[in-house]
C-alpha cells in the first residue's frame, strides 16, 4: 500500500518539483498499512509543490518551526557529545518522522544532526529533496512509514514526530514504532495539538474555518491527544516522559512561543532508558 501510494504522488510531484527520486524500501509491513491514513497523505500530497512558500497553506508550519527548533535543541543537544557552539547537535543520528517537505530536517542539519527524513507522501519528499540539494545540504529522505524502517533494524540517538501523531491512523502500532526506532538512552520528542474546548476554538474553528491558514479538514478534533494520553502510550514502552511544554500563538508577531499553557499546541520530550537503569 505504502509503495502503490509513493508511485502514484511521486508521480504527481514531478509536475510541481524537479528532483532525484527518493530512495524506496521494501513493501510495508502490517503495521505500517495500519499506521498510514492514505486520506492525510493525499491531503498533503496535493500540497507538496508549495511547502516552501511561507505565504502558502504551510505559513503557519513556517512561522512553527523556530518554537519547535528550539524545544528539539534544548532536548536533544545534551545527548550530541560532538557539539559545538554553533553545532550543538553535531555528531547526532536524528529521524525526521512526518517529515513532509523538510521544515524541520533542515535546520537540524545545519545545527550538525544527521538527518534522516521519512515520510509516506512521495510528492512531499520529492520537494524536499530538490529543496535541500539546492541548499547543499545531505539528508536522507525516505518515501516509507515509521515501520519501514523498523523492518530494517534502523535505531537512531533521537527520533522527531513533530504534527504528526494526531493524523495516524493507529497510535498504538505507531508507539510501537516509537519504541524501536530509539535507541536505549536516546530521546523523542513529539509536537501535537491538546484535545481541549481551547484546542477546538483555535485549532479547527480558527485555523481552518475563520483564519483559514490551513485547508478545512486538515484536523480531526477527536484525534488530538491529551499530554496523559501520550503518557500512557510512551510509559510502559520504556519512556520517561517530561511535562508537557505549551507552544502558544503570539498574536504581536505571528510567531509562537514557549507558554505554560499546554491547552491548545505542545511538545512533549521522552527518554528511553538504559537497560538496567531504572
Amino acid at each position: 500500500m505504502i509503495a502503490a501510494l509513493c508511485r502514484t504522488a511521486f508521480r504527481a510531484a514531478r509536475r510541481v518539483v524537479e528532483a532525484a527520486p527518493a530512495r524506496a524500501v521494501g513493501e510495508p509491513s502490517a503495521a505500517a498499512r495500519a499506521t498510514v491514513d492514505p486520506a492525510d497523505i493525499d491531503r498533503f500530497a496535493r500540497l507538496a509543490g508549495q511547502w516552501w512558500d511561507p505565504d502558502g497553506p504551510h505559513g503557519p508550519l513556517h512561522r512553527f518551526v523556530p518554537v519547535r527548533m528550539a524545544v528539539i535543541r534544548d532536548a536533544l543537544a545534551p545527548l550530541a557529545v560532538e557539539a559545538t557552539l554553533r553545532r550543538p547537535l553535531a555528531g547526532l543520528a536524528v529521524l525526521d518522522i512526518g517529515c513532509g517537505g523538510g521544515l524541520l530536517s533542515e535546520p537540524m542539519t545545519r545545527l550538525g544532526a544527521r538527518v534522516t527524513g521519512v515520510d509516506a507522501d512521495a510528492a512531499g519528499i520529492a520537494a524536499a529533496t530538490a529543496h535541500a540539494g539546492e541548499a547543499g545540504l545531505e539528508i536522507d529522505y525516505v518515501c516509507a512509514a515509521a515501520e519501514d524502517l523498523v523492518a530494517e533494524g534502523r535505531r537512531f540517538d533521537a527520533v522527531v514526530a513533530s504534527e504528526v501523531i494526531e493524523h495516524v491512523a493507529d497510535r498504538e502500532a505507531f508507539a510501537d514504532a516509537l519504541a524501536e526506532l530509539v535507541r536505549p538512552g536516546g530521546a523523542l520528542v513529539l509536537t501535537t495539538i491538546n484535545r481541549t474546548p481551547r484546542s477546538y476554538g483555535a485549532a479547527i474553528v480558527g485555523a481552518e474555518y475563520v483564519l483559514r491558514w490551513v485547508p478545512r479538514g486538515t484536523h480531526d478534533w477527536n484525534k488530538f491527544p491529551t499530554p496523559d494520553e501520550l503518557t500512557a502510550l510512551l510509559a510502559p514502552r520504556g519512556f520517561a516522559v517530561e511535562p508537557p511544554v505549551g507552544l502558544a500563538y503570539d498574536p504581536l508577531d505571528g510567531g509562537f512561543r514557549q507558554s505554560a499553557d499546554a491547552r491548545v499546541n505542545y511538545a512533549l520530550v521522552a527518554r528511553k532508558a538504559e537497560p538496567g537503569v531504572p
